[in-house]
């Protein structure tokens, strides 16, 4: 900021009969929209990329569309890498707004030019996993082509939309009642079960206790979830599932038993912003 200060002095200086309040206004608009947009770019360029493998198949000997090649995999190539923040941790990546904008080889060969109309070979973004406690998170960069004969190399554009967090805060609630319909919150978060039900285990082990947290706001802020009876035992549980969009958000839980009332700990995300991380990796058989 002391840089703009100096600029606004020297351009009073130099034209002292045209800086009004309208005009200072306006430049001071200008200097902070500059700064903002400095910080972003460098908060989001520190990101740090690291490619993890690299995985190329030829087709399938018999040629036929939709066969599998080497690794039971379709043709084409697979580079996965790790991904982690300079600061605060991944909470979620969007797959569907994150884009792979370039693939080539050294020898100047557009791998996404290769068609495919296999589901899973589609160019592009996938295999999405964000690690426990957001400190990193890998994901595959696909496409269906191959490189040319003598290529030696990979280089790799696009960016990643994600959604990070500075840092994380624990709530808790006595005592709730663990039937549908219940409601409780954490922190100015309101939660609704929106189903407590028993059901068969898939696997017929034994018969499992699903409940289903429900909210109008994105639970994503709720980094985990943990359950404790009466005694002050942690219950056994899993997350199984979770999404939502305009028509709410859910997540689900899995008791190993049935369960009428837990002390629920919440540990849950802080600061919550999306940041868009454009990458541009380049990367050879020697990683």
């Amino acid at each position: 900021m002391l840089f703009l200060q100096k600029l606004l002095i020297k351009f009073w200086h130099m034209n002292p009969n045209l800086l009004n309040f309208r005009t200072i206004g306006r430049f001071l608009f200008l200097a902070v929209l500059i700064f903002c947009i400095r910080s972003y770019a460098d908060d989001t360029n520190q990101w740090n990329i690291q490619v993890a493998g690299i995985r190329i198949v030829a087709p399938a000997p018999d040629g036929k569309a939709g066969s599998r090649g080497a690794f039971f995999s379709p043709p084409g190539v697979t580079v996965t890498v790790i991904v982690q923040p300079p600061a605060g941790k991944i909470v979620s990546i969007n797959q569907f707004d994150s884009k792979l904008d370039s693939f080539t080889d050294d020898k100047g060969t557009d791998l996404m030019a290769t068609k495919s109309e296999d589901p899973f070979n589609k160019p592009g973004i996938n295999m999405i996993n964000v690690k426990e406690g957001g400190i990193s998170a890998n994901m595959d960069f696909q496409a269906a082509g191959l490189p040319a004969k003598g290529a030696t190399a990979l280089t790799l554009s696009g960016k990643l939309i994600a959604q990070v967090a500075g840092s994380t805060k624990q709530f808790t609630v006595e005592n709730v009642e663990i039937k549908t319909n219940a409601q409780f919150n954490l922190g100015d978060l309101p939660v609704i079960i929106s189903g407590a039900v028993s059901r068969k285990d898939p696997f017929g082990k034994q018969d499992e206790f699903s409940v289903t947290f429900s909210g109008s706001q994105n639970l994503e802020s709720i980094s985990s979830l943990e359950f404790f009876d009466s005694q002050g035992n942690k219950i056994e549980v899993r997350k199984s599932s979770w999404g939502g969009g305009f028509l709410g958000y859910m997540v689900e839980y899995v008791f190993k038993k049935n369960t009428d009332h837990a002390k629920i700990v919440a540990t849950c995300w802080q600061d919550l912003k999306t940041v868009e991380v454009p990458f541009l990796v380049k990367t050879g058989v020697g990683l």
